[in-house]
């Protein structure tokens, strides 16, 4: 009797980690393209991103939903080595891990011999496809590099995962949320045109909501295919290729972030090493090339679905004009500050072209204050102060 006692003391005692949370759902941290190559930069993940990462993981285990991480690919830069020291980097942070592999998850050395190059990253992270739940969504991670080699490779679905999809997806209550996790795009981004093989994979998921989260393009997106399908293209969590502070697009280095409650989705670019509502940049007028009579400002994590507005001393001026414009910090960095062979200098000007989640005021008082406000699709407000 005094050892069920105990026991029962014991229990009581223990910290109750769903103590916080409301009904379901879940956090999960999505991590795009670590991809170390050499042992500086994966030095640099370990002490540089990881702990900042795992900061953002105390957050979410505090709220009581469960939380997991999930790496869209390239976890690694053509270095079969490092793969277990990656995973257990993100395995220390205490969560669960999920993965897709990358183009370069596959070793260089390898070529025409798709199964062989593919055993690297299964010995270590398993399954190149699979599916799992968290909350109210139903996640199915699949492998779209059809790889030759280093140099050839083409983003598809083989027919093996398709009919595994099918029977996957059968089992699933029609009315469950589906999220497609995958190392490359599922859509033209330029084109605003869905792929061939996403098509067939929009086909088997029915009438379902339909989320893809990719990587591969090193730059953060959310494209609105229909008013049921969403593709979320995550931007690097190290900048550009460990060469450049930030993405190309400007996206400062971070995670992609999402929360389920109640069955309702959210999502957000996290800041890695700022607080959570820093999603403003701006510049004053003189700052930007082609602008310099204007403020503007960057809107990090922007979608079409954002409205982005500008008050002048209090007082609401409206809607700020949308502006495409290669980021000003971004060719800053590259012109002034980096310092590298010809060939990386080359990659990092040529990842560089105008992107729309940039907006402009004109201050109409000389030394006005000017307040920034950025509403998202989920109803969150961002405000961001320009003095004169």
């Amino acid at each position: 009797m005094r050892r069920i006692l105990l026991i029962i003391l014991l229990v009581a005692t223990l910290p109750c980690i769903d103590c916080r949370a409301e009904g379901r759902g879940f956090n999960l941290i999505v991590v795009g393209d670590p991809q170390p190559q050499t042992e500086e930069q994966i030095t640099r993940l370990e002490r540089d991103i990881i702990p900042h990462i795992g900061t953002i993981v105390e957050e979410y285990i505090a709220t009581g939903y469960p939380t997991a991480i999930l790496l869209t690919g390239d976890i690694v830069w053509d270095t079969m080595e490092f793969l277990p020291r990656v995973k257990r980097m993100f395995e220390s942070l205490g969560v669960p891990l999920y993965a897709v592999v990358g183009n370069h998850d596959h070793p260089a050395d390898i070529s025409n011999n798709e199964r062989v190059a593919e055993r690297y990253y299964e010995a270590v992270f398993g399954r190149r496809y699979y599916s799992f739940t968290l909350g109210d969504t139903h996640f199915v991670a699949l492998d779209n590099i059809c790889y030759s080699d280093h140099d050839n490779y083409t983003i598809d679905i083989d027919r093996k995962q398709l009919r595994w999809l099918r029977r996957d997806i059968r089992r699933v209550d029609p009315e469950q949320r589906i999220a497609i996790a995958m190392h490359a795009p599922a859509m033209n981004f330029r084109k605003g045109e869905m792929l061939d093989y996403a098509n067939e994979i929009v086909d088997i998921v029915g009438d379902r909501e339909l989320h893809f989260i990719t990587g591969h393009r090193h730059r953060h997106a959310t494209a609105d295919i229909s008013p049921r399908i969403i593709e979320h293209s995550v931007a690097q969590v190290n900048g550009n290729l460990w060469f450049a502070p930030l993405c190309s697009d400007g996206t400062p280095r971070g995670v992609f972030c999402i929360e389920e409650r109640n069955g309702a989705w959210s999502w957000q670019h996290r800041i890695l090493r700022e607080e959570k509502d820093y999603q403003i940049v701006a510049w004053n007028e003189g700052l930007v090339a082609e602008h310099e009579e204007w403020v503007v400002a960057k809107i990090i994590g922007w979608d079409s679905m954002w409205r982005v507005e500008w008050l002048e001393d209090g007082v609401m001026m409206g809607q700020m004009e949308q502006i495409e414009i290669v980021d000003p910090d971004y060719m800053h960095y590259v012109e002034t500050e980096a310092d590298y062979s010809e060939i990386i200098m080359a990659r990092l000007r040529r990842s560089a072209y105008p992107h729309k989640h940039y907006f402009r005021c004109r201050r109409t008082t000389q030394n006005s204050e000017i307040t920034i406000i950025a509403t998202d699709r989920f109803g969150r407000v961002f405000r961001h102060i320009v003095g004169s």
